[in-house]
Parts: structure tokens; C-alpha cells; sequence
């Protein structure tokens, strides 16, 4: 008996193979195959890969945030920061290939996509509100805090880290080094 294909079964089974496979295993043909289907069966539930890359990132921003708040709950300042950095470096290591679609599908001109990203930026803002600062420092904290974890994530992923180098005594380091920051401001 075939398990009937759905929009939902061929994004899970397309989020499944770009984190076991990466990013660039998204192919149509690869996807049917998976999916014991015709490529064809896949168009009456998705509009090409192009729209499979949308739902995966839409997906992705998702399970970021969720998997943030999750971090974050019940803490504040430092606590609440290495937390939520820790959570992101372990949503990324778990979810390799649907974090690296975050980066390949831009985010405008879609709506549901920016709102995603909202999503994400939403739990870091209320992480940086912990420390009490004005909008405009606030806003600076977590800008810096977003891009010095996604940078780091993104340079390990890719093995872009020197060699001989510790990452765990590094990646702590550098959220040492935001916290003293975030403080100071």
C-alpha cells in the first residue's frame, strides 16, 4: 500500500534530504525517487523546485524560532543569550542543509518569509530587552548578536574555522565577548 503523496509528505521528505545531503541534493528528480513517485505526481502538490526551496526556508525560520523561544524561556541577560546562542548552534548542526536554504532563498519579496525572520529576530529582541537598553542600543545588540551567531554557524558548517582551533572554547568566547558587549552598552 503506497503512502499517498501530500505537499506536507514532500517537504518533510525534501527538509530530510537537504540536511542529510545538503542543500544542492534538491532536485525534482531526486525527490520523486525518494519518494517512490513520478517527478509529475509532485506538481499537483508543489509548483517546482523553486517552490519547495520556499516552503523548506519558510520551514526552516520556523523551527529556528521555535527552537529559540524554547532556549530562552524563564532566563535573562547572559543566561537568556548563551542559551539562545547555544540553541542556535544546535539547530544548526541538527538541520545542516535546511539552515543553509535559509540563506539561498531571499526573503523579499515574500511576505511569510519576512514575517519568518520577524519571528526569529522577535525572541532575540526579548533576549537583548533583558538588559534594559534604549531602542537604538537595543536594536544594535541584536543585529550584532544575530550575525556573529549566524556568521559562526555558517563558517562551521562549512569546516571554515582555523585549524588546531577549538570550536566549542571559540564559539564560547565569542558569546563571552557579545555579552561584555551587550552589557556595556
Amino acid at each position: 500500500m503506497r503512502i499517498p503523496v501530500t505537499r506536507e509528505r514532500i517537504i518533510a521528505t525534501a527538509a530530510e534530504l537537504v540536511d542529510s545531503r545538503g542543500p544542492d541534493a534538491l532536485v525534482l528528480s531526486q525527490l520523486a525517487e525518494t519518494l517512490d513517485v513520478r517527478q509529475s505526481a509532485l506538481y499537483k502538490h508543489v509548483d517546482g523546485v523553486d517552490d519547495v526551496q520556499h516552503r523548506l526556508s519558510l520551514l526552516a525560520r520556523h523551527m529556528l524560532a521555535e527552537h529559540l523561544r524554547a532556549a530562552a524561556v524563564g532566563l535573562a541577560k547572559d543566561d537568556a543569550v548563551f542559551a539562545l546562542a547555544d540553541a542556535w548552534r544546535g539547530f544548526v548542526r541538527t538541520h545542516p542543509g535546511l539552515y543553509a536554504i535559509t540563506d539561498r532563498y531571499p526573503t523579499a519579496p515574500h511576505a511569510d518569509l519576512v514575517a519568518a525572520v520577524g519571528e526569529v529576530v522577535d525572541v532575540i529582541n526579548r533576549v537583548i530587552a533583558g538588559y534594559g537598553l534604549s531602542d537604538d542600543d537595543s536594536e544594535q545588540a541584536a543585529w550584532s548578536l544575530r550575525s556573529a551567531l549566524h556568521g559562526f554557524c555558517v563558517l562551521e558548517a562549512q569546516e571554515g574555522h582555523p585549524a588546531g582551533a577549538d570550536p566549542d572554547r571559540t564559539y564560547r568566547r565569542l558569546v563571552e565577548l557579545l555579552c561584555a558587549g551587550i552589557a556595556r552598552m
